[in-house]
């Protein structure tokens, strides 16, 4: 498979995606509790005015799981066949633009209503990881469709 240079950059970033996304959606499966637990005690000691993070159910684990599913298939999609599959970068794009801009949002309104306790570092960390995850395929894609 002949590619450009931006298309094996597009290649690379989506495998890495594809592994992290995958890795995570162990972990959220797995232990779940474990990753609030360690986000509750990096808040606790940097930012102790923060709510801790509480479990919100096997609802929303599922959901959660099932994203990252998504995001991985996508993910390998594009790694396999860029030029093929690379107009999926843009509802990933938007997975993670959306999860982002939420979780800021959640964080945004704890701090404006307390009594909500959703001012806590988890929902920072959504924002704080998934935007930049965003921009970048963004940035990738618009480079690769412009050649």
């Amino acid at each position: 498979m002949n590619l450009t240079s931006r298309q094996k950059q597009m290649r690379i970033v989506a495998l890495l995606y594809a592994v992290s996304f995958i890795i995570t959606g162990l972990i959220f499966l797995f232990i779940p509790g474990r990753l609030l637990d360690i986000i509750n005690m990096v808040s606790a000691s940097v930012f102790p005015s923060l709510t801790p993070a509480s479990d919100s159910g096997k609802f929303w684990l599922s959901m959660t799981v099932s994203m990252m599913a998504g995001i991985s298939t996508i993910s390998i999609l594009i790694w396999r066949d860029v030029p093929r599959y690379l107009h999926m970068a843009v509802p990933l794009v938007v997975m993670k633009f959306a999860s982002a801009l939420t979780g800021l949002s959640f964080f945004i309104a704890g701090l404006i209503v307390p009594e909500w306790g959703s001012d806590t570092l988890a929902n920072l960390v959504v924002f704080i990881t998934d935007f930049p995850l965003g921009l970048l395929m963004l940035f990738l894609y618009r480079r690769v469709i412009s050649e």
